[in-house]
C-alpha cells in the first residue's frame, strides 16, 4: 500500500537539498507563511494541498539533481572534473546521430549488443507485398514497432499525441504516416480512408497511457488516461484487424473504477461486445532476453471463433546488467565518453558521499554511520542495483539518483541514456533526438522492441 505523504517527509527533504521555505514558496504558488505554517503544525494542510507541494519539491530535487537548478546563496565548490563538464548537446537529426557513432573508439565485444544490432538490421529490412499490414496507437517513440517490424510485419501508420516522440519515431520509420497526434479525433471517416489507402489492416499494436494506472501514480480511477482503452477498442471496432495487442502495466488488472468493478473485466466486455475474445499474458520482460525485470501485462484479442494467443517465455537464462553494458567506457558521475548517449550527469557531493561505500545491492538508507543516510525516503531510493542481474525497471526518471535503484552498481552514478536504451533492448543504431529529458521519457515509457519481437513472433506464427 502506498504510503501517504506526511509534512514531515516534505521538511526533511527540503532540508537534505537546502530548499529554504521561500524557495519552495517561489515554485510551488504557495505563500511562505503558509508553508511556515504547516511546518510548525500551526495549521494542517490537506491532503491535495501535500500532494501538489510534494510534487514541486520533487521538481525542484529533479532539477538540483541535474544541475539545472541551483538553490544556495554561496557559491558551490565544484572539482575540477565538473568544472569542465559540459552537457553534451541534444542530437537533432539521423545524421548527426550516425556521424556520432561511426567517431566511436574500436568497440568491445558484446553479444547482447550484437544481437540488437541485429534486431535493427531486420526491423529496417524493406518489407515485401505479402507482410500482414498494422497501424501502432499511442505509439511512443516506437519501441513496439520494433518488434514487430523486425518479424515481418508492415507497421503503415501511427497515432501518438506527443511531439517529442513522434519526431523520434520518424526519425526511425520514415515510411509510417503519422495518421493523427490524438486518438480521441479520429473518426469514422479518417479509418475509411485509411482502409482505402492500405487494405485490410491485419493487426493493431499499442499501450494507453499507463501513468493512471501505475503503483507509482496516484491510481485514480477518475484519471482521464484510465479511459483511452474505450477509443483503443473503437478503433479496433471499426477496422476489424484480425488480432491486436495492448500492453500496460502489470497493476491495471487490480484497479477498480469509482464502481469498484475492476477495469480489466470492463475491458473485457467491451471487447466481447465487439467481437473479440481476450487473451490475459502476465509478464515479465527478462523471461523474454530483455536485460530488466519488467512487469507488464500484455492483452492480446483475436476475434471470437478464433484460436487465442498465450505468450510463452523464450529466454533459457537471465541477461544481466553487466552483459548488455560492460562494454561501455567505464565513467564516474560528470564524465563523458565517444558514446553520444553514454555519459553521465553531475549529482549533489553529499550524495556521492553517502553512495560511494554503497555495496551492490543496498542502499544508502543501510549505512551504518547515521551522517552518511539519507534523512527520508525508502529503502528502494538511493540504492544500488546487482552487476550480475537483470537491471531494476527502467522509468522516465532513470537520470534521478535519489529515485528507485537507479544507481549503478560500480559507478557512484545513476544510469546514462546509453545504458537505459540497452536495458530497454533499443539497438545502438536507434535514433534518438531532442532534448535529453524528451529522450529519457521515451525510453522509460516505451515497450522493449526485444520483448515485443518475441510477442510479434508468436502472433505471426499463428496468423
Amino acid at each position: 500500500m502506498k504510503k501517504s505523504i506526511q509534512i514531515e517527509d516534505i521538511i526533511n527533504k527540503r532540508k537534505e537539498y537546502k530548499i529554504s521555505q521561500i524557495k519552495l514558496a517561489k515554485y510551488s504558488g504557495f505563500t511562505p507563511a503558509e508553508i511556515s505554517g504547516w511546518e510548525k503544525g500551526k495549521n494542517k494542510p490537506t491532503e491535495s494541498q501535500l500532494e501538489k507541494l510534494n510534487s514541486f519539491l520533487e521538481k525542484m530535487v529533479y532539477e538540483i539533481d541535474n544541475n539545472s537548478l541551483d538553490v544556495t546563496k554561496k557559491k558551490i565548490v565544484k572539482s575540477e572534473k565538473e568544472k569542465n563538464f559540459k552537457v553534451p548537446k541534444a542530437i537533432k537529426n539521423s545524421d548527426e546521430y550516425n556521424s556520432l557513432l561511426r567517431k566511436r573508439e574500436t568497440k568491445i565485444e558484446n553479444q547482447y549488443r550484437d544481437s540488437l544490432s541485429d534486431l535493427y538490421k531486420k526491423m529496417t529490412k524493406k518489407k515485401d507485398d505479402s507482410a500482414p499490414i498494422g497501424i501502432a496507437l499511442f505509439s511512443g517513440c516506437g519501441g513496439l514497432t520494433a518488434g514487430f517490424e523486425a518479424e515481418g510485419f508492415n507497421i503503415v501508420g501511427h497515432i501518438e499525441i506527443e511531439s517529442s516522440a513522434n519526431k523520434i519515431y520518424e526519425e526511425n520509420y520514415p515510411n509510417s504516416e503519422l495518421l493523427k497526434n490524438d486518438i480521441c479525433d479520429v473518426t469514422k471517416e479518417d479509418i475509411k480512408k485509411w482502409k482505402e489507402k492500405y487494405g485490410d489492416i491485419d493487426i493493431i499494436i499499442g499501450g494507453p497511457p499507463c501513468q493512471g494506472f501505475s503503483l507509482a501514480g496516484k491510481r485514480n480511477p477518475d484519471d482521464i488516461r484510465n479511459q483511452l482503452y474505450k477509443k483503443y477498442a473503437e478503433v479496433v471496432s471499426l477496422i476489424k484487424p484480425k488480432v491486436f495487442v495492448m500492453e500496460n502495466v502489470f497493476n491495471m488488472t487490480t484497479m477498480k473504477d469509482v464502481d469498484g468493478v475492476l477495469f480489466i473485466d470492463k475491458i473485457k466486455e467491451l471487447f466481447k461486445e465487439y467481437g473479440y475474445e481476450l487473451n490475459i499474458n502476465y509478464i515479465n520482460a527478462k523471461d523474454f532476453g530483455v536485460a530488466e525485470s519488467r512487469e507488464r501485462v500484455i492483452i492480446i484479442g483475436t476475434k471470437s471463433g478464433e484460436p487465442s494467443i498465450s505468450l510463452k517465455n523464450i529466454s533459457k537464462k537471465e541477461i544481466t546488467f553487466r552483459e548488455a553494458t560492460s562494454d561501455l567506457k567505464e565513467i564516474e558521475a560528470a564524465e563523458l565518453s565517444d558514446d553520444p548517449l553514454h555519459w553521465s550527469i553531475s549529482h549533489p557531493q553529499h550524495v556521492i558521499e553517502w553512495l560511494k561505500c554503497v555495496p551492490e545491492g543496498h542502499s544508502a538508507h543501510e549505512n551504518k554511520d547515521e551522517n552518511l543516510r539519507p534523512p527520508s525516503g525508502f529503502n528502494t531510493t538511493y540504492k544500488r542495483i546487482y552487476w550480475d542481474q537483470p537491471c531494476s525497471t527502467i522509468s522516465t526518471n532513470f537520470s534521478m539518483i535519489s529515485g528507485s535503484r537507479n544507481v549503478h552498481p560500480k559507478a557512484t552514478r545513476s544510469f546514462t541514456i546509453r545504458e537505459a536504451a540497452r536495458v530497454q533492448s533499443f539497438p545502438d543504431e536507434f535514433v534518438f533526438v531532442g532534448n535529453w529529458g524528451d529522450v529519457r521519457k521515451a525510453i522509460g515509457n516505451a515497450v522493449p522492441p526485444l520483448l515485443a519481437m518475441s510477442i510479434a513472433n508468436q502472433i505471426k506464427t499463428l496468423l
